[in-house]
């Protein structure tokens, strides 16, 4: 019988779809992050400030009057949405800030610390030989008890 011999299978393919996986569970979160954000702007305008707002700047009067409480609900919507975007923007520009400092900070870490490390590991590779001398010196100058029962 002329057979030839069954092909090994193919490795199989590292999944796809794992980063995208990823990247649309974040940002269903933050969708999910903006809409709670909205609507507890949207609470708080109509339940923290009952009483209108009054705004005054050495003594002259900016915004008088200023009931939110009173708005309708398409403006304290409005208003909410925007404190929502306002709110997002400074949170990705505190993320990028910290991500450029890291950026900036990681190349330098690697430029002073990696040769610290590599100089701590030879010293202590060099120095080696000396810390057992001293230890078998220590041991040897030192006996130890012999183990004895109380009574």
């Amino acid at each position: 019988m002329n057979t030839s011999p069954a092909m090994p299978a193919a490795p199989a393919a590292p999944k796809a779809g794992r980063r995208g996986r990823w990247l649309r569970a974040f940002g269903w979160l933050f969708f999910v992050w903006a809409v709670v954000a909205v609507f507890t702007i949207v609470w708080l305008l109509g339940q923290l400030l009952p009483a209108p707002l009054e705004i005054t700047v050495n003594g002259v009067p900016v915004v008088s009057g200023l009931d939110l409480a009173a708005w309708p609900p398409a403006h304290k919507l409005a208003l909410a949405v925007v404190a929502a975007v306002v709110t997002s923007i400074a949170l990705l520009l505190g993320v990028a800030a910290l991500v450029a400092v890291a950026a900036a900070l990681v190349p330098l870490l690697l430029a002073v610390g990696l040769p610290v490390l590599v100089g701590g590991v030879v010293l202590l590779a060099l120095l080696a030989p000396f810390v057992l001398v001293g230890w078998l010196l220590w041991r040897a100058t030192h006996p130890s008890r012999p183990a004895t029962m109380a009574r």
